[in-house]
């Protein structure tokens, strides 16, 4: 507890000054190298912070190695301690932004494109109506943007699949409500259902991501083999790549190309509405499980609720 009272407490420096900004970038990245790199500095003056950061402390944070750096037991500590108060306080700057313009209660959640058609956005209007007090923050994106958004203090809770090998860092809970299969989805009028064909021939097509996995978030990411080898099954590297943030710009693209679409199953009639269907493959897709994550503490009475209510709608779809 001294070592977090000697770096926090201390009123001759400001909370996260830019040592700590850079030690968090350094600790992730495992290289002070990429680390000067990702934040613009040289790597003598980096390696030069951290010297200092270690000497203001005492012990040693990192251990050198040819390849790069290791934490030592104390930067362990430090990297907890700096995360756990970097998500506090921008927590309390969102909060004080939501109190300076008097919405005391606001819902800030996220969700994946596929959930709010399947049934967050069932849930939610049911909320709303219920509420209609309360102010709603709705952010779209990768499980992995929302998971960052989370740990940060953006949003309270997101809908989205498992995440596979996630930092234990993140201190978050993840409450599983639906079982769910990836399809490959195509246009109506594609080759793949006009001609007889295997299921390795969808690899001469390309292939369309729909909000991808970002280098940005790499971090969250404790064991990479899981979604390695997803990347490897899928052989993105050998093939051409769309890779789109937006769900409907990735409909109107399908809808004009061969490209095949891995998307959950679930989907189906929504896309249908387009004429896109699911190829009929003789492999059965991956599986996942889709739930609510949320920060392991107390959470305010309204986003209890809407928690419910999503617990309640997904159990139902």
């Amino acid at each position: 507890m001294r070592l977090v009272a000697n770096l926090f407490l201390s009123d001759h420096r400001r909370f996260m000054d830019k040592n700590y900004k850079q030690f968090l970038v350094v600790a992730e990245l495992g290289n002070i190298s990429l680390a000067a790199h990702h934040l613009g500095l040289s790597q003598p003056t980096l390696t030069n912070n951290m010297k200092k950061l270690e000497g203001n402390f005492g012990v040693p944070l990192f251990i050198r190695k040819s390849k790069g750096v290791e934490l030592t037991e104390y930067g362990k500590l430090l990297q907890e301690q700096a995360l756990e108060l970097q998500r506090r306080h921008d927590s309390l700057l969102h909060k004080m932004a939501d109190l300076k313009e008097r919405r005391t209660e606001k819902i800030r959640m996220g969700t994946g494109d596929a959930w709010w058609e399947v049934f967050v956005k069932q849930a939610l209007q049911q909320y709303s109506c219920e509420h209609p007090s309360i102010s709603i923050q709705l952010e779209f994106g990768n499980h992995l943007k929302l998971m960052d958004m989370l740990v940060h203090g953006q949003i309270d809770l997101f809908v989205g699949h498992e995440i596979v090998g996630l930092s234990r860092r993140c201190n978050v809970s993840f409450i599983p409500l639906l079982q769910d299969k990836e399809a490959m989805f195509v246009h109506q009028s594609h080759p793949l259902l006009v001609n007889k064909r295997q299921d390795s021939d969808t690899e001469l097509y390309p292939l369309l991501q729909v909000t991808p996995d970002s280098e940005a978030y790499q971090h969250l990411i404790e064991n990479p083999q899981p979604k390695q080898l997803e990347r490897e099954r899928k052989k993105v590297s050998e093939r051409i790549v769309y890779e789109i943030n937006s769900l409907t710009a990735s409909v109107d693209l399908l809808t004009s190309t061969t490209a095949v679409m891995p998307y959950p199953m679930s989907m189906a009639d929504y896309f249908s509405k387009s004429d896109i269907v699911a190829l009929p493959l003789d492999q059965a897709g991956q599986a996942g499980t889709v739930g609510i994550y949320h920060l392991n503490e107390v959470l305010a009475e309204h986003v209890l609720d809407i928690k419910q209510q999503l617990v309640l709608s997904g159990q139902i779809t």
